[in-house]
Parts: C-alpha cells; sequence; structure tokens
C-alpha cells in the first residue's frame, strides 16, 4: 500500500508512527490511508492545488488549456484525466422521476439521515461497497433488518493469512483455460487465496493476450467470481457480515431488479429470481451499491461529453472505460494517441483490466512521471484532472 514502488514499507512506516504496533497485517481503514496520501502530497514542492471544477479543455498549438467552470483557465503542456470511480449507475432505467426513498450514491451525505434506527433498507449490490455500507449504518445506530439483492447473491469472500504460491507462467489461453489451471492449482491441494494472488503480476499480460470475444465472455461468465475472490474483506469486517447474516439482521437475495417505486412512507423493489418468479420487498429506503459506473459513452459530465465530442475520448466495446495507448496516452477517435493527454487508474481498464488497486496506480504513476517529465522536463507544466 506504499505510494512508492521503490519503497515498499513506506506506509508500513508511516502507519506504525501513527498507530503504535501497527505493522504489514494491519488492516488500516480507509480515511487513514487517505490521510496518508494527503500527507505525502503535502510533502512534494512544485504541486499548485486548485479548486475548481474542469468543464472542457481545448488544443491550442502544442499547449493545453483548462477551462474550470468559474471561467478561469489552467495553461498546460500536458494533461493526465485521474477521474478516480465514478458514482455508482442506477442498476435500470428509473425514468425521468427518481423515487424519493431511493438513494442514488451510497457516499453521498445522508444515507442514514431520516431512517427509524429499526427500519428495513433494501440494498442493491453486493459486494464490498454492501459490506462498507451496512457497518457504516451500524456505526451510526441503525439495527433494522437489511435485503442486499444482486444477480449472482456473491458476496466477497474474506481475506486470510497464507503461504505464497508463485508461478512463472500461468496459461494466457482462453477464459476457460484460466479458470481450469485456477481450478486445477486447488484441487492439488494449494490455497486458493495463494493461487488467485500468484495471478496478480500476469493478469495485465493475460488479458491484453485475450480477443475481444475472449474478454466478453470473461466479463459475462466469470467478472464476479474474480472480483469476490480477488477483491476480499478484512478479517474482522468479513466476521461481523456473517454474524449479522447469522442472526438474521443481513438477508442475501440473489435476483435482478425489475423496479423500484415509492410506496407510501417507503419503497417498494421487486426482483426476478432464477426461476421467473417475481418478489416483492417493502422497505423504509433503496441503497444502490452495484459499484463505481464506468460507461464513459453515456456519461454526462461537462468535460467528458465535451471530450468525446472533439473525438479524443474513447469508450471501449465493454463500457469498461476508455481507449489508451500501453502507456497510459488517450487513444482518439482515429485510432492514434492524442499528443499530451494522458489518463491513470480505473479509466484504463480496457486495457489493463487490473488498474484500480494501489500497487497497479502507484506504477502507472511514476511510469507516466517518467514519461512526461523526460520528454518536458524543465519546460512545461502538467495539470492532472
Amino acid at each position: 500500500m506504499s505510494a512508492f514502488v521503490d519503497a515498499p514499507d513506506h506506509f508500513t512506516e508511516w502507519l506504525a508512527r501513527r498507530l503504535p504496533g501497527a505493522s504489514g497485517k494491519t488492516y488500516a481503514p480507509r480515511p487513514v490511508y487517505g490521510e496518508y496520501l494527503a500527507e505525502v502530497l503535502d510533502e512534494v514542492d512544485g504541486i499548485t492545488r486548485v479548486a475548481g471544477t474542469a468543464v472542457g479543455i481545448m488544443r491550442e498549438h502544442d499547449r493545453w488549456r483548462v477551462h474550470l467552470h468559474d471561467g478561469r483557465i489552467v495553461d498546460s503542456g500536458a494533461v493526465i484525466l485521474a477521474l478516480g470511480n465514478l458514482p455508482p449507475a442506477d442498476p435500470l432505467h428509473l425514468g425521468d422521476t427518481i423515487p424519493q426513498n431511493y438513494l442514488r450514491d451510497p457516499w453521498a451525505p445522508g444515507a442514514a439521515q431520516g431512517l427509524a434506527a429499526d427500519a428495513p433498507i433494501a440494498i442493491i449490490g453486493t459486494g464490498l461497497t454492501m459490506i462498507d455500507l451496512v457497518l457504516a449504518l451500524r456505526d451510526e445506530g441503525h439495527r433494522g433488518r437489511v435485503h442486499a439483492i444482486s444477480r449472482r447473491g456473491l458476496v466477497p469472500r474474506a481475506h486470510a493469512p497464507h503461504l505464497p504460491r508463485p508461478f512463472a507462467a500461468p496459461p494466457s489461453g482462453s477464459p476457460r483455460e484460466l479458470l481450469r489451471f485456477v481450478r486445477s492449482e486447488i484441487a492439488e491441494g494449494h490455497e486458493w487465496r495463494a493461487v488467485i494472488d500468484a495471478l496478480r503480476p500476469h493478469t495485465q499480460r493475460i488479458w491484453q493476450s485475450w480477443s475481444l470475444a475472449q474478454r466478453r465472455m470473461f466479463f459475462r461468465h466469470l467478472r464476479v467470481l474474480w472480483d469476490v475472490h480477488r477483491h476480499r474483506a478484512a478479517p474482522e469486517v468479513a466476521a461481523q457480515i456473517e454474524a449479522l447474516r447469522a442472526d438474521g439482521t443481513l438477508t442475501m437475495h440473489r435476483g435482478r431488479i425489475v423496479s423500484i417505486r415509492d410506496a407510501g412512507h417507503g419503497a417498494e423493489v421487486r426482483w426476478s429470481s432464477a426461476d421467473g418468479a417475481i418478489h416483492e420487498l417493502q422497505v423504509a429506503r433503496v441503497i444502490n451499491c452495484t459499484g463505481p459506473a464506468s460507461d464513459y459513452a453515456t456519461l454526462d459530465l461537462p468535460l467528458v461529453a465535451q471530450l468525446r465530442r472533439a473525438g479524443w475520448l474513447v469508450p471501449d466495446a465493454l463500457r469498461l472505460g476508455v481507449e489508451t495507448d500501453a502507456e497510459g496516452r488517450m487513444l482518439g477517435s482515429d485510432g492514434e494517441p492524442v499528443p499530451g493527454l494522458f489518463t491513470i487508474g480505473p479509466l484504463r481498464r480496457p486495457a489493463l483490466w487490473e488498474s484500480t488497486a494501489i500497487p497497479e496506480i502507484r506504477a502507472q504513476a511514476a511510469a507516466l512521471a517518467e514519461l512526461i517529465g523526460g520528454a518536458n522536463r524543465g519546460a512545461t507544466s502538467c495539470a492532472r484532472i
């Protein structure tokens, strides 16, 4: 979790100073990690933070001009789109009228505001966002029943200590071949967490070796299985969730959302199960925890819309992010890199797949810094949006 590729213990050492007794096995809360990154940034000279919303960028000769919402303009030789994760997309088209008791973004203020302590709620999605929200609601005093609904009904597995299981070159054939390889490794007695972790250095190469049809197959049939095993919950967190399931406070449902509408002082959620049966729930609130949106073809952020119109931002076929080259340059509608325009993190998933965790992102940041700094050292500025 270090911010620096060449200093893997940097965060652990910082955390030990902040929390005596902390070690590399400590699961640090997200806010604490945010404080770490902020402190690292504050120690870097030559950075000017500009508070504002970028609504568009224009190319003038070999320079970029970033237009902010209040009319200010930031002039730069290079631009990096570091947009991070987007808020969740709605699980179905809700029309022009959003139900009053439906919360689209679980991270928006007020998830528990006005909610009675014993009020039942429905959560759409059963991943890590659901886990975070359920435990946050418990911390805020909510004790009512929680119904979590997703198409597979799968929950992230618990992390646990395990011995490494490195291997030199796992197969890069079809997704089915990769699945067979993982199953054979586990059948031989290797701990499944070790097998999944051992794949991590190879996943980008494997993903890049697949055709679009193979990537689509993985995305449609295996992605959820990969996610719940790859993106695991801390042991103590998983134990809390299991306790809530055991006492009936938290119930998982497998199905597809059919409708969400206001009903009385709450909301009605209807979903269909695998056998085609329609089920209904009456709850006080429905909260969307389906995870970050990634469809840049429909995203209506002014900056993204302007870049699409200009042909400088091209959504990928699977709607995972945007088209980029191997070094993070944005590819335009002509298939060529857009000079001086880069991206980092989740937007690069179409080319890399693994592009959301700190080890991957810090490597991208270091490579971009070298690429841009090497080409323009001492000659230009860089705007990160």
